[in-house]
């Protein structure tokens, strides 16, 4: 990499902290939302990637290290790149045109780092229950799928009150 990007002014990847000063952090976030532009990783501070950021022109990639308990602030990490204009939007917009189907479509990639042993894949379990809660309370999802795992029964229960429940879905069912 250094060969290929060693002319690059920005480096190829960038530290976004709480010590960084606002000023850079806008400068970085500038030049990160160009899609030729270095820097091509920004590496953010949880504090510092969720709330005011916006990285979404040339992006739709997500990687979390170390994520929090809190769905709601993972939501709000995803969030950065999920904008009104994004880069996956515009991507979704030209494959809607396409007609490419539905299990074909740009998402938006987001990434746990989580290494098995650890408190880190206790807590993702932790945070894995707590965003069925909350798809529960937001979405309309009212049993998480890893309920009726292995019960036939409760799957078509399942599938029964999916099939019922109102969807808020641009792409319908």
């Amino acid at each position: 990499m250094q060969d290929e990007y060693a002319h690059q002014e920005g480096g190829f990847a960038r530290l976004m902290y709480g010590g960084t000063e606002q000023s850079t952090r806008r400068l970085l976030q500038m030049a990160f939302n160009r899609p030729d532009s270095f820097p091509r990783v920004l590496v953010a501070q949880s504090a510092v990637g969720r709330e005011g950021l916006n990285l979404h022109l040339a992006c739709r990639t997500v990687i979390l290290m170390h994520p929090e308990l809190s769905p709601d602030v993972i939501e709000q990490q995803i969030g950065r790149v999920d904008r009104v204009g994004s880069h996956w939007s515009r991507q979704l917009d030209e494959a809607l045109e396409l007609d490419i189907p539905a299990a074909e479509l740009p998402r938006i990639d987001v990434h746990p780092v989580i290494f098995r042993g650890t408190y880190d894949e206790h807590n993702w379990q932790v945070l894995l229950e707590r965003w069925d809660d909350l798809r529960a309370q937001l979405h309309g999802e009212v049993i998480p799928a890893r309920e009726a795992e292995g019960d036939l029964e409760y799957e078509k229960v399942l599938a029964n009150l999916q099939a019922t429940a109102p969807c808020f879905s641009p792409l319908r069912r």
